[in-house]
């Protein structure tokens, strides 16, 4: 096997449900409570897998998610 210096890594093509990304410090997303759980989980993954936090708070039989860093 041969190593390789300054190969860059490709870019993502996975489809992504949720704006977790798109999102700035302070805005926020509400989801109906057919997905509050699901919607939830996913934030915290994305948070946990690029560095972003993320707070949910319960609001009108549904879920608010903030990104908070």
């Amino acid at each position: 096997m041969k190593i390789e210096n300054d190969i860059p890594v490709p870019v993502s093509t996975r489809s992504r449900k949720y704006p977790f990304m798109d999102m700035q410090v302070g805005e926020s997303i509400w989801f109906d409570e057919k997905v509050n759980g699901r919607a939830y989980r996913s934030a915290l993954s994305t948070g946990t897998r690029h560095g972003l936090k993320f707070i949910a708070r319960p609001e009108n039989n549904g879920i608010r998610v903030w990104r908070s860093e």
